[in-house]
């Protein structure tokens, strides 16, 4: 089944979406999160879309942040579209909305019903899809480093000069040459195109896709797509507007996403054509309960 078009604006910007019952109102788990007007404790009684840590949760009780305007009352049966506040003996998540959790509404959430790690990674190809510039399908023909790459890691290495390129957080760039069968998004239909990937296994890098000869898939690729942190370093400010990145864990999806990602695509022009459409608000980031420091 496919989400109401609400539903699937939803699940876009929430990472970890349950069906829950409401047990108490004004009320909350955790000794770090006082208890406020817009604080509830939920039941998890289903896990519909989640990362790793998280698909667990279902049995338990959880503190729900309501988002402003949300209103909700004891004893409702609700989906739940949340990303991660705060971890501590408990755990808080902040809603971005919720709706009645119908046979229909929890069947068209669940893609996979018995694996919500793997309806997250279908709901972030689906996110990704809206956003690339160009989408293909075709095989990894060899994979290379780019040549002014080279050259500067050549030249740090020669005069002993430790520069972004070869620090910790560098990206390490490579490029992955794809043989193109098929373009399902952007314009043209190149034979072969090149996209840029970072082969860092390091924190800021080891989620995006690392490309290899041979390997065959649908290829969600982004010009322009630089992480706001990191976009006056070197070796990012380096990268070409024109040229096609992949740093999301989402640019890379098997072939039997292909359906539903030209799904997204379709959707997302039609979006854009039509006038008066809301942005969602920006995710917020995981707070620790004992530092109090937000995360990544």
């Amino acid at each position: 089944m496919t989400p109401t078009s609400r539903s699937a604006a939803l699940a876009e910007h929430a990472r970890f979406v349950f069906q829950g019952t409401v047990k108490n109102v004004k009320a909350t788990t955790l000794k770090s999160v006082p208890a406020s007007d817009r604080t509830i404790v939920v039941r998890v009684d289903r896990v519909i879309q989640s990362p790793e840590a998280l698909s667990d949760y279902a049995g338990h009780d959880v503190t729900v942040r309501l988002a402003q305007g949300e209103r909700v009352q004891s004893g409702q049966a609700l989906i739940f579209y949340t990303n991660g506040w705060v971890f501590g003996e408990s755990l808080a998540v902040q809603s971005i909305g919720h709706e009645q959790a119908t046979p229909s509404n929890v069947a068209a959430m669940s893609a996979h019903p018995e694996d919500p790690v793997r309806n997250l990674h279908a709901a972030e190809a689906m996110a990704q899809a809206s956003r690339a510039d160009l989408i293909v399908t075709g095989r990894v023909s060899s994979v290379r480093i780019p040549v002014g790459e080279a050259r500067v890691r050549a030249r740090a290495m020669a005069t002993g000069r430790t520069t972004e390129r070869i620090s910790e957080h560098a990206p390490m760039w490579q490029e992955a040459v794809i043989d193109v069968d098929e373009t399902h998004k952007g314009r043209g239909r190149p034979k072969q195109v090149v996209v840029r990937f970072p082969s860092s296994t390091d924190v800021r890098w080891y989620q995006a896709p690392k490309f290899h000869a041979g390997q065959e898939g649908v290829f969600l690729l982004h010009k322009r797509q630089v992480p706001a942190a990191a976009v006056k370093t070197a070796s990012l400010a380096a990268l070409r507007p024109a040229e096609y990145t992949a740093l999301h864990p989402g640019d890379f999806q098997p072939l039997e996403q292909l359906p539903q990602i030209r799904l997204a695509a379709a959707s997302a022009a039609r979006r854009r054509a039509t006038p008066g459409v809301r942005k969602a608000a920006p995710r917020p980031r995981l707070k620790s309960r004992r530092t109090g420091k937000r995360g990544r």
